[in-house]
């Protein structure tokens, strides 16, 4: 997967008319030659950036971050009532969705007396810090849109000291492949560049959206959890004859 266009330009021949870049006789690698050093960044950027959006495509699913089986364990578990029988499961789980409940769990279960606000306050900070590990994976795709702007620029400068010096070397005879280079390098990393930016921005957005919906639905499924488990009628049976113990002593 490559972001970056076959652009050349066409070399007229010695006494005759200029002739139209024909960009379907141009090698990519002559491209790249042209272009610099700065262009074999932006290349690995660019399969930098075609890795992780597999990688995103693969791991930012909600069947990953919640696996099923979790799921329907945890939602047995809160059925019954049984906090430390979810706190067990969230413990062996290492999804990002057990990572929220755990805490809850583990609170309900050496605190039977503890209030639903409590509870839900250990399932808001630790669904925060959840968001912000998935947040902080599909970061590095905005840090490349940031980059690789800045990289095709610093060519784009780059090229045009090399085209200046030739200009200054060969002052009163000067040879247009000297000054083509420079300018051709300085073109050429501003369009890949942009490109890649470009590219890594929109992916960056498509998953900033992907990351979100996939936060509303976990965390829709781990309220449902909490509730289930918090008003369940033997464990509310259970904190009011606890509440009522600690009063009388």
């Amino acid at each position: 997967m490559s972001f970056f266009p076959l652009l050349a330009q066409g070399i007229p021949p010695s006494g005759g008319p200029p002739v139209a870049p024909d960009l379907d006789t141009v090698p990519f690698t002559q491209i790249i030659q042209d272009g610099g050093w700065t262009m074999y960044i932006l290349i690995g950027m660019s399969v930098l950036t075609t890795i992780m959006v597999f990688y995103y495509l693969l791991s930012l699913r909600f069947n990953v971050i919640v696996p099923q089986r979790f799921l329907f364990n945890a939602e047995e578990a809160a059925t019954e009532g049984d906090a430390e029988a979810l706190y067990e499961i969230c413990r062996r789980s290492r999804s990002p969705g057990a990572g929220i409940l755990e805490p809850a769990a583990r609170l309900m279960a050496e605190h039977p007396e503890v209030d639903y606000a409590a509870v839900r306050d250990a399932v808001e900070d630790a669904g925060g810090r959840q968001a912000g590990l998935l947040w902080q994976r599909i970061q590095y795709l905005m840090d490349i849109a940031v980059l690789a702007p800045m990289v095709g620029l610093f060519g784009t400068v780059l090229g045009m000291i090399e085209a200046f010096v030739s200009l200054k070397e060969n002052f009163g005879s000067v040879k247009p492949i000297g000054l083509a280079s420079g300018v051709s390098k300085a073109l050429l990393t501003t369009a890949g560049g942009l490109i890649v930016g470009i590219v890594a921005m929109i992916l960056f957005s498509y998953f900033r959206g992907r990351v979100t919906r996939i936060m509303s639905r976990l965390e829709a499924s781990c309220n449902l959890v909490l509730q289930h488990i918090f008003f369940h009628p033997e464990r509310m049976a259970d904190a009011a004859k606890n509440k009522a113990k600690t009063d009388d002593e």
